[in-house]
């Protein structure tokens, strides 16, 4: 089954019949017979695919963000614009190009198109131009022929020659039309595309759909049954040629999705962020790290930028990996869910407005984060139920996050760990929330090593104290990423990280290692 849809792909407007589940990596390169995408991995990991994804947002907002294509369904394309490395030679060789040729960046030239993509947006949405911001936002784009070293050298000439760009997307755009970046037309419509890319009037693009269109017919008890697909990362790894006729919801098509803001419940305040809200709007926001100062650091120790953009929080916690580095930094933040029946066999509960489930029960329960995992990936989600939104306490925390895996980048966690504390006048910890993942078949909230930590100062005694229960939590087991007494070992020195890395002005590395 089909339904029709309107998208631009560079400068070109495409109303046609679609699949929803259909990946637009395939349509790209098949329909469109743009080979310029290359298909690598087909898991998110190599950025060959790349492309970049934007125009106005559920929320009417413009964005333009990298993304692997390999993990965007069609159905996402509605009312929205994808540019591919087609798109940016148009009007010939850019700067960005040129640069990777000059350098002698391109190699073989099957990851260039990736890069070059990488390299565009960053001069289009970086806050910074400089050579490490510059390399940063290429993570996630693989070389099979380790051209490395040309590629750094192309980026540093890059971030030289463009260190003077100004703030804002309109100004930045027009700048980079002028030096050549960007061809005039496609700069004039990215800095202001229209609210639907070329949608009737009245329509709303990115509605959740299923095969045939059963959502505009009514029919909410399919949807209800349907997948939730947040950024894809996850489940088109898992399904990379889903089954035709497939009903998907997609998470990020509200406007509200996408939200990130405070609300009040049961007396006290929250900072809430929609089930649409991905790692890079969390890491930004700067609700979040008013609740968690200094929490964006920790954002290049989760996958890479194009992953980032796509993958949602709701995605992460539902997909219930043990090792979910999102969870882990949740859990610390005392994060609770907020979970509603999706739809019921009549109109859809949200687009009546009604708060109430047909039987007359509330729709709308709230669940403590690690009480939602019931087991190796289960997860306390009733039939038609969908995370709607996830609640951390609005109260500031001193936080930190400790990972190791077999990359220092882009990889997934063979163990992490993360704390949120709240001090006294006197620096006495007076609450406190320590996860652990990696070291059971869910992620943990580890109460014992909270109930240890409250109404102490922190010490090099104390650090060993948590740093001997750490090691004692969970039934950590042995494989490819590390053996159990490696894991034990991790943690121990994760609880040493936590006090070094929260209190420097202690200098505890010097009796903890001594």
């Amino acid at each position: 089954m089909k339904r029709s849809i309107r998208f631009r792909l560079n400068e070109r407007l495409y109303e046609l019949p679609v699949r929803d589940e259909a990946l637009a990596l395939d349509w790209i390169r098949n329909e469109a017979g743009l080979k310029g995408t290359k298909e690598g991995c087909r898991e998110g990991d190599c950025g060959a695919c790349l492309v970049m994804f934007g125009g106005r947002d559920a929320a009417g907002q413009v964005e333009w963000q990298t993304v692997t294509s390999c993990t965007l369904a069609m159905g996402e394309l509605d009312g929205r614009h994808i540019i591919t490395i087609e798109g940016l030679a148009s009007a010939g060789l850019t700067p960005v190009m040129e640069a990777m040729l000059d350098e002698g960046a391109s190699q073989c030239g099957f990851c260039s198109p990736g890069f070059i993509l990488a390299l565009t947006e960053y001069l289009i949405s970086g806050d910074k131009v400089d050579a490490v911001a510059a390399m940063t936002a290429v993570e996630g784009n693989l070389c099979r022929c380790t051209g490395y070293g040309s590629i750094r050298r192309a980026a540093s000439r890059l971030a030289e020659e463009f260190s003077g760009l100004p703030q804002g997307l309109t100004p930045r755009l027009q700048a980079l039309s002028k030096c050549g970046v960007l061809p005039a037309s496609l700069a004039a419509f990215m800095s202001d595309p229209p609210a639907s890319i070329g949608r009737p009037a009245g329509s709303h693009p990115g509605t959740p759909t299923s095969a045939g269109n059963q959502a505009s017919t009514g029919s909410n008890a399919i949807l209800a049954r349907a997948p939730a697909i947040g950024g894809g990362t996850d489940y088109f790894v898992r399904n990379p040629d889903p089954d035709e006729g497939l009903s998907l919801y997609f998470t990020g098509s509200e406007a509200e999705a996408r939200a990130i803001g405070t609300r009040e419940l049961e007396g006290k305040r929250y900072v809430s962020l929609g089930a649409g809200v991905t790692a890079t709007d969390f890491f930004n926001s700067p609700a979040v790290q008013a609740v968690a100062p200094g929490i964006e650091r920790f954002e290049r120790d989760i996958a890479s930028p194009p992953i980032r953009n796509r993958a949602t929080l709701a995605g992460n916690i539902a997909n219930a990996s043990p090792i979910a580095d999102m969870t882990a930094i949740l859990i610390a933040l005392d994060a609770r869910l907020e979970l509603r029946a999706a739809y019921s066999e009549g109109p859809s509960i949200e687009a009546s407005g009604n708060p109430n489930a047909p039987d007359g029960k509330d729709s709308t329960r709230y669940v403590s984060l690690p009480e939602f995992f019931l087991g190796y990936k289960k997860i306390d989600l009733e039939p038609g139920e969908r995370i709607r939104s996830i609640l951390i306490p609005a109260q500031p925390v001193l936080f930190n996050f400790e990972k190791a895996a077999k990359r220092a980048r882009l990889d997934i966690a063979t163990v992490n760990s993360a704390i949120g504390l709240t001090l006294g006048p006197d620096g006495t910890i007076t609450a406190a929330r320590y996860a652990a993942g990696g070291v059971a078949p869910v992620p943990l909230r580890l109460q014992d090593i909270e109930a240890a930590l409250t109404g102490k100062k922190p010490s090099a005694a104390l650090a060993r104290e948590i740093g001997s229960m750490a090691m004692q939590a969970g039934s950590p087991i042995g494989d490819v990423r590390g053996s159990s007494a490696y894991r034990r070992r991790l943690m121990e020195r994760f609880a040493w990280a936590h006090f070094i890395r929260l209190w420097p002005q202690l200098k505890l590395e010097e009796e903890l290692f001594k």
